[in-house]
């Protein structure tokens, strides 16, 4: 996992972290570390993007039976 040093990180920032992370009974770190996924995270994804898009068209899928046949791996001899 990937480690990352934040350099002149300002003094009120700081506070508001360590006050984040005592109010949720967190380290400094693991609330710096939720509050960058936070922050970072997609607001919405595809999938929930696809399903809004069918449903404002009203579309309607069939059930497609999988096939739980076993794929022949290829040859390239």
């Amino acid at each position: 996992m990937p480690t990352m040093t934040v350099r002149n990180l300002p003094e009120d920032v700081h506070r508001r972290i360590r006050l984040y992370a005592a109010e949720h009974g967190l380290s400094a770190e693991a609330a710096a570390r939720r509050l960058l996924d936070e922050a970072t995270r997609p607001t919405e994804r595809l999938g929930d993007v696809v399903t809004a898009f069918a449903r404002a068209r009203a579309a309607d899928f069939p059930d497609v039976p999988r096939d739980r046949t076993p794929i022949t791996p290829a040859d390239f001899s």
